[in-house]
């Protein structure tokens, strides 16, 4: 950590960034070197748009430099995120998670507008990942006869990007928003929520089952994207999946993908 950094209030620590008050109800967040520029000025400016479109999120103040690292400044939320809310509440989280579905629902009903488009995404990660070439060229075959979408899509919807505030619930980090159609984004979920990093023992496996069944439904009841919509973008989310995500659940997430493959006739992984 530099000089700078280690004088403020540490917040937080993700993948990409690191949290900290900076006074006057404002926090910067400090990115790694790892991340892209592209992926700064997306984060910022989807955060406008989004805040400006309605959407329960802190719009960017602004870019700067901080002690050389690349930074944006926000406005500071005070709350813990949906997952820590949901520890210490454990049973108010049908009714957290349903609520959670039903924001992931309006966010949906905003345009994406010039954001880049969610099908390019997958396709690209599909391109880059594991699956062999056959597979490949299937599913991006297949990608593109699925429809593109108009909707503002959020790309890393989970319980660790939702706070709980005095005001309700808040999005935030919007690094990997795109374009696209809502069912593609609703799945994404699905799988952070089975399936992203965390605890693997039993106990927590069957609550992440049952979160994840309880999200898409209160999701289902106010979105109207189908239970056919998820079934037809499942098997492309999760092949794209593939090409960065650990899945912290392999041989349960194998046998999702598997699943989800034999289901709209695209060949199998192996």
């Amino acid at each position: 950590m530099n000089d700078q950094a280690s004088q403020l209030s540490f917040l937080a620590s993700g993948a990409s960034a690191d949290l900290f008050d900076i006074g006057g109800d404002q926090v910067v967040k400090l990115f790694r070197d790892s991340v892209s520029d592209e992926m700064i000025a997306r984060e910022a400016l989807t955060s406008a748009q989004a805040a400006a479109s309605g959407v329960p999120t802190v719009a960017a103040i602004g870019r700067t430099t901080w002690d050389g690292r690349r930074a944006i400044i926000y406005p500071r939320l005070h709350g813990p995120t949906l997952m820590d809310w949901i520890r210490c509440n454990p049973i108010r989280a049908g009714w957290a998670l349903d609520r959670m579905g039903a924001l992931h629902g309006a966010m949906h009903r905003v345009p994406g507008g010039a954001l880049r488009s969610l099908k390019q995404v997958l396709a690209t990660d599909i391109t880059y990942g594991p699956a062999s070439h056959a597979l490949q060229r299937s599913a991006i075959a297949y990608l593109d006869r699925l429809p593109h979408g108009d909707a503002l899509t959020h790309g890393d919807f989970h319980l660790g990007n939702v706070m709980m505030t005095s005001g309700g619930l808040v999005v935030i980090d919007w690094s990997k928003a795109a374009v696209g159609h809502p069912a593609a984004d609703a799945v994404r979920s699905e799988m952070l929520m089975r399936f992203g990093i965390g605890p693997n023992d039993w106990v927590t496996r069957l609550w992440r089952d049952w979160a994840a069944v309880r999200l898409r439904r209160s999701y289902a009841a106010v979105s109207g994207v189908t239970a056919n919509d998820i079934s037809q973008w499942r098997p492309i989310v999760a092949l794209a999946w593939l090409r960065a995500r650990d899945a912290g659940r392999t041989p349960a997430f194998m046998r999702y993908l598997a699943k989800a493959l034999a289901q709209v006739g695209l060949p199998s992984l192996r």
